[in-house]
């Protein structure tokens, strides 16, 4: 008695549905993709109670042949594919051949179809994907699919589906990735009667974009322009880190025009905003790549949602170096709005297509001339694999990404260049920016004269903003204006920033030699964390060694940090040490953090006139001091007009 027996065609395709089919998402995606495959210019998607009992898909596309008709529906019949050699570069977006058998064998289909130039179209009935009527109908050019009753001949799949308002959810959010994956197409979504999605199908990708992330989130992004490197392209649009989300929700990626998940891709845009966004907060965005079809693998998921590169190392510089760019060539800078009472009359706007609408002015404190800045991507190793400490050596200035350079793993990860000022530490809780470092406190002395790095003559030249210091508040956020309006400016935060900015910079950070050497006890555990870093602790401008169990000896520190801080920066950097999981990459960023923190300004102390002026001519003056290394925004801008609205000098 034979036990393998081969499965009816009819099971076999309740097994693919399962592949296929989850929910009415699965189905208008592999509907949508065959309607733009069929090279559709509109589609227009209808749902009823979440798309379970009805779900019709309508497109402008070549529509199919009587001939054809009935055989799309079978298992592993496609238009798309024809030898083997078809499978290595794969173009479109429904290939396998799966997607009508699998939807109809758990649904009732009505197919209306008719080829461009027919007098006449085909209608098909079919029920458990078995065709039960076939007729010549008469309908529009193109083709249009109506599913209802989902999973009607398999109920114990139906507890799985959520609510219709979340089911109509997934389908959007199927219809907004198709949308800004071809704005070239107009889609229209309409849910229980209601349209509740549209774009215009023009070609521009402002447009779904807006429609996607809305007002709001759209006036907060900047455009990646299309950039070739290492073979591929790269393009999209992206938010400003001060407007950083709590999830990943928001992060849209794709590949040749198909909407992806890709871990490679998120690390990369992630990286982009390494010291710019808030910790615990995440970029959005839609961040489109172009590769040779040879170079991916889109057939490694039955929902063709994951690809597999042939090479991962040079997609993640084509993004991140694209992103990273985008970033530094825009104004960063928050602007606050004052938000129009609903009963005032809205200013007219120009049409949703035009980019110009969501673009915020820079300041014109920022100059217009400054060379492009660029950004090296780090070894994608960093992010895989613990890789030995590097040493820190400053990247030369530039124009544009030059030719793609791959890292080799270990090899030293190059900073973009940064302006040589550093302001020093005073005797004064707050540094004057006019003069050369100084430490307060006995326990320190200079160091031989042999022994200090020789300042640039143009370290301190004095700076022109355009801008004029009027004061501060709570001894705090620093208050100046220019002729757009207010600028408020977080102490602490940009100074930190501008020593962070120096010390990554730094190929030797200087030390300043202590009198009487600061001895540090800490626990066990924290000691045998800093015991596996000290090589680490010492790049960062530390000389330290061990004294006892559980103590440290430190005989120098960063020449910009105080005596006083020691212990409280050995201690912090103890604990990240202990929950470092491996060698913190790009330059030893967290322990430059940690420095950079506790030299800066403090939030609650006085500061004269002077020296406020001269921290507002480098922070605006300097693009990369828009956030601290936390990503916490140094500077917030209100413009006149709206301080204008605010006292109703203007109309609303």
């Amino acid at each position: 008695m034979t036990i393998i027996h081969e499965l009816s065609p009819h099971l076999a395709d309740l097994i693919a549905a399962g592949e296929v089919v989850e929910r009415p998402a699965s189905v208008a995606k592999e509907l949508i993709e065959n309607a733009i495959d069929a090279g559709a210019t509109r589609i227009t998607v209808e749902i009823e109670h979440g798309g379970v009992t009805y779900l019709r898909i309508a497109d402008d596309g070549c529509g199919m042949s009587a001939e054809d008709a009935p055989v799309a529906f079978r298992r592993h019949a496609t238009s798309k594919l024809r030898t083997e050699d078809d499978l290595t570069a794969i173009g479109t977006l429904g290939f396998r051949g799966e997607a009508l058998a699998a939807i109809s064998s758990v649904t009732r289909i009505d197919l209306f179809t008719r080829p461009c130039g027919a007098i006449a179209g085909r209608h098909l009935h079919l029920e458990a994907g078995e065709i039960e009527q076939n007729e010549e109908a008469g309908c529009p050019e193109g083709t249009t699919i109506i599913v209802r009753d989902l999973f009607y001949n398999t109920p114990a799949r139906m507890k799985f589906l959520k609510k219709d308002f979340t089911e109509a959810g997934y389908v959007l959010g199927v219809v907004q990735h198709a949308a800004l994956s071809h704005p070239e197409i107009a889609f229209v979504l309409i849910r229980d009667g209601k349209q509740v999605f549209s774009t215009d199908g023009k070609g521009k990708l402002i447009t779904p974009v807006f429609a996607v992330f809305g007002k709001e989130m759209t006036a907060d992004m900047i455009e990646v322009p299309r950039t070739e490197r290492n073979g591929m392209t790269v393009y999209g649009h992206i938010v400003k880190p001060h407007a950083g989300r709590s999830n990943r929700s928001m992060q849209h990626f794709f590949v040749n025009g198909r909407y992806v998940k890709s871990r490679l891709m998120q690390a990369a845009l992630e990286e982009a905003y390494r010291n710019a966004i808030i910790t615990g907060k995440y970029p959005s965005g839609a961040v489109f790549l172009e590769v040779p079809l040879v170079s991916v693998d889109v057939n490694v998921h039955p929902a063709k949602t994951e690809v597999k590169f042939s090479q991962d190392k040079p997609v993640f510089e084509a993004i991140y170096a694209a992103c990273k760019n985008a970033l530094m060539a825009h104004d960063n800078m928050p602007h606050l709005a004052h938000k129009v009472h609903p009963a005032s009359a809205p200013r007219p706007e120009p049409p949703v297509g035009e980019q110009q609408r969501f673009a915020v002015p820079h300041p014109a404190s920022v100059a217009s001339d400054t060379p492009a800045k660029t950004a090296e991507p780090p070894a994608l190793e960093d992010f895989l694999v613990a890789v030995p400490p590097r040493a820190v050596r400053p990247r030369p200035s530039g124009g544009a990404i030059a030719a793609p350079r791959i890292l080799q793993q270990g090899e030293g990860i190059e900073a973009p260049s940064r302006p040589a000022f550093l302001p020093p530490k005073a005797e004064n809780p707050v540094p004057s920016m006019a003069h050369e470092p100084r430490v307060s406190g006995s326990a320190m002395r200079p160091a031989p004269p042999a022994e200090q790095p020789a300042a640039p003559a143009s370290r301190l030249e004095p700076l022109d903003s355009g801008a004029r210091v009027i004061g501060e508040c709570f001894q705090t956020y620093l208050i100046a204006e220019d002729k757009d309006g207010l600028i408020l400016i977080d102490k602490h935060a940009a100074y930190e920033r501008i020593l962070f900015n120096k010390l990554r910079a730094e190929t030797e950070i200087p030390q300043q030699e202590l009198l009487t050497p600061v001895v540090v006890e800490l626990t066990g555990e924290e000691a045998a964390a800093v015991q596996m870093r000290l090589d680490e602790i010492r790049q960062a401008g530390f000389s330290i060694d061990t004294f006892g169990e559980n103590s440290f000896a430190v005989r120098s520190v960063p020449a910009y940090l105080d005596s006083a801080d020691v212990p409280s920066v050995i201690s912090e950097l103890a604990e990240k040490a202990m929950h470092s999981r491996a060698t913190v990459p790009d330059r030893l960023d967290d322990l430059i953090h940690t420095v950079a923190c506790k030299a800066a300004i403090k939030a609650g102390r006085s500061t004269s006139l002077t020296e406020l002026q001269d921290l507002c001519d480098r922070v605006l003056t300097d693009e990369n001091v828009r956030s601290c290394p936390h990503g916490r925004p140094t500077t917030v801008r209100l413009t006149k007009y709206e301080l204008d609205k605010l006292f109703k000098r203007v109309d609303q």
